[in-house]
């Protein structure tokens, strides 16, 4: 029987990620192998070390800093995933701790209900189910911030078809911790980002 791949990329230790572990094996509703990366190095880095273990073509990252886990989450973006094959990353709605919408790229429709393709092309990483490429996410940015952005540039040039999709009514709350982002790892990723891209 199938199994779907779940990382967790972390500079935590693992005593402080095994509820959030504990929680994706009782909720995902579907046979997952759930790692966490527990690496004191950048989100980039922390990513690919996930991407690196998966086995399964559709694999799931989530954030240490998410919780709220609907029962049979990752089946469902799994499930999204297939019925779009050129869904690239797929991330249920973000809330924020109080409910509210959380930030997401490109703003999704409040309200909305079942899948939207997001107009902009670009998600936020941090509860994504994605397809198994060759793409990998750059290291060249510290701390965190912009990775995803990246990231999610590169699969557009690996696809060209590439959709991104938000599930509205499959919620999970992001308490959006943003660490290591602020200062000098901002200011560095915004320039190189900014410098790669104006290519």
């Amino acid at each position: 029987m199938r199994i779907i791949d779940v990382g967790i990329p972390t500079m935590k230790p693992y005593v402080e990620v095994k509820p959030l572990i504990e929680e994706v094996l009782v909720s995902a509703g579907c046979r997952v192998s759930v790692t966490a990366t527990c690496h004191p190095a950048s989100a980039a880095e922390n990513r690919n070390i996930c991407l690196d273990r998966a086995r399964s073509d559709v694999l799931v990252m989530l954030d240490d800093d998410i919780t709220g886990l609907p029962l049979g989450w990752v089946h469902r973006l799994d499930e999204v995933m297939a019925r779009h094959p050129n869904c690239m990353m797929a991330s249920p709605r973000l809330l924020n701790p109080d409910g509210t919408p959380g930030i997401m790229v490109g703003n999704p429709t409040d309200g909305f209900v079942g899948c939207e393709v997001m107009p902009g092309r670009e998600i936020v990483t941090a509860c994504i189910a994605l397809r198994k490429t060759p793409v990998r996410f750059d290291e060249a940015y510290i701390g965190s911030g912009f990775e995803d952005n990246d990231y999610c540039r590169q699969l557009r040039l690996f696809n060209p078809a590439a959709e991104f999709i938000c599930v509205h009514d499959l919620e999970v709350t992001h308490l959006n911790e943003k660490k290591n982002q602020g200062g000098k790892w901002w200011d560095h990723n915004k320039a190189y980002f900014t410098a790669k891209w104006a290519k």
